[in-house]
């Protein structure tokens, strides 16, 4: 117990002088910091079902789901495309990263996603 004290007295003195971690009102306004990624959004239309985006979420937040028929390389196809669940999602965007169709893309013009019970 000896060591951690003044590791706290430490922490609580650097809380006290040092910058807020907390944003200022004016900047709470703004949705994304220009560090953030943004949220993933899928444009269906553009999906091929490979399922390369639910294999890929590390926090495995990606379910593929039926999606209707498709007409792809002259065949007729039942097709599965991702669904989302934001409060598993990290928004790391690799489900973007490894879309070869560019059917998810990280937008950041969308507000976050708060989920609350």
């Amino acid at each position: 117990m000896s060591e951690r004290k003044p590791r706290v007295v430490f922490e609580a003195l650097k809380s006290l002088v040092g910058r807020p971690e907390t944003l200022p009102p004016e900047e709470s306004e703004k949705p994304y910091t220009p560090y953030s990624r943004g949220v993933p959004v899928l444009t269906p239309e553009k999906c091929v079902g490979c399922s390369l985006c639910a294999i890929s979420c590390p926090s495995q937040a990606i379910t593929m789901v039926p999606g209707g028929k498709r007409k792809i390389a002259g065949k007729e196809v039942e097709i599965k495309i991702p669904e989302f669940d934001y409060s598993k999602c990290i928004y790391c965007g690799m489900c973007a990263q490894v879309c070869r169709p560019k059917a998810i893309e990280m937008r950041r013009d969308i507000g976050p996603i708060i989920i609350s019970e």
